[in-house]
């Protein structure tokens, strides 16, 4: 892994989510110089910083060090990804009742049963 994978990385989720250096460096703990010199790959952050990233843009620290192909697919909506990010957090109880929430929110979506996934 190259010091540039990692920049690139970080410069595509700055990019994507719509933050300036100083942005993300007042979000994640850091100086904007420090941003700036691992978009130019002459620096990658410590442990603490890349777990801090990685759950920041909701990515794997392989994905930032440049061993995965792909970022964790998340939807394009921010609205949907908040859902989708909160749902991925709950415990299997609450999950359960987030389903029924929504099966009763959306009856007519969930009442075509063509589909096999009647289990979320």
């Amino acid at each position: 892994m190259g010091k540039g994978d990692f920049g690139s990385r970080i410069r595509k989720l700055r990019m994507d989510n719509g933050y300036s250096m100083q942005e993300l460096a007042d979000k994640v703990g850091v100086t904007k110089s420090s941003i700036n010199m691992w978009e130019n790959g002459s620096s990658i952050p410590n442990d603490r910083i890349l777990i801090v990233l990685s759950k920041f843009f909701d990515v794997s620290i392989d994905y930032l060090l440049g061993n995965e192909q792909m970022e964790k697919k998340r939807p394009e909506n921010k609205t949907l990804h908040y859902i989708q990010r909160n749902l991925e957090k709950m415990d299997e109880q609450k999950l359960k009742q987030a389903e029924k929430v929504l099966q009763a929110v959306f009856m007519d979506i969930f009442e075509d049963s063509d589909d096999d996934d009647d289990d979320i």
